[in-house]
């Protein structure tokens, strides 16, 4: 799970139209702006930090002219010509964005990191199965990304939830195991006690004839 620090310089300078930094970028950026604690950045680090990776990406990265829409989709990586494999494709002439598995994947992961979720290397295979390969703009690719993040998060607390229900009935049927166990037990007392006291009863007969017949 990204710090504080390195979330929000990406998150601003995604708005902003900037994207494809690594992990070393931002702890670049971070040294550079002389930011000890990442988890706590002042607002100046923030804009420093900005600026510093603005520059930095003036021989590596391009400004996309396509505003941002979904403030969620944090980190996603907009279709670039002549950029690294892991990154979007743009398909010409129609313009259409085209991603791999991998890079499906790559995606999904950087957005749930972006929004303060860890997922698994299973869960983000999982969530890619339902995102589709071919996309008619941006907006549609974070639609799918963003749906898909929305189901699989239901689908676990369904799961969950069930997990739970399991449990409690398991714990049900237990006491009642345990109130049976109990019941049985108390019955063989009672009867035994009833047993007793009409043993007891007998001998007190006895003895009051005894009694009678010396009075007599």
């Amino acid at each position: 799970m990204s710090d504080k620090f390195t979330n929000n310089v990406r998150a601003r300078l995604y708005k902003q139209g900037y994207q494809g930094f690594t992990k070393d970028d931002y702890t670049t950026a971070a040294i550079a702006v002389e930011c000890d604690d990442l988890d706590n950045p002042t607002k100046e680090q923030l804009s420093q930090a900005v600026d510093y990776l603005k520059v930095k990406s003036t021989s590596q990265l391009s400004v996309t002219d396509e505003p941002v829409e979904e403030t969620f989709l944090v980190g996603v990586e907009d279709a670039q010509p002549e950029v690294e494999s892991n990154q979007l494709t743009v398909a010409e002439p129609e313009n259409q964005i085209v991603l791999t598995d991998l890079e499906k994947q790559s995606l999904v992961a950087d957005i749930a990191q972006g929004a303060g979720i860890e997922l698994k290397a299973a869960d983000v295979k999982q969530i890619t199965v339902s995102i589709a390969s071919t996309f008619a703009s941006r907006k549609e690719l974070n639609e799918a990304i963003f749906n898909a993040l929305v189901h699989f998060a239901r689908e676990f607390k369904n799961q969950e939830v069930s997990k739970i229900r399991r449990k409690a009935d398991e714990i049900r049927q237990t006491l009642a195991e345990m109130d049976d166990v109990a019941g049985s037990e108390l019955t063989q007392i009672k009867q035994a006690m009833e047993a007793t006291a009409l043993d007891y009863k007998s001998q007190f007969a006895d003895l009051a004839l005894s009694f009678a017949g010396i009075i007599d």
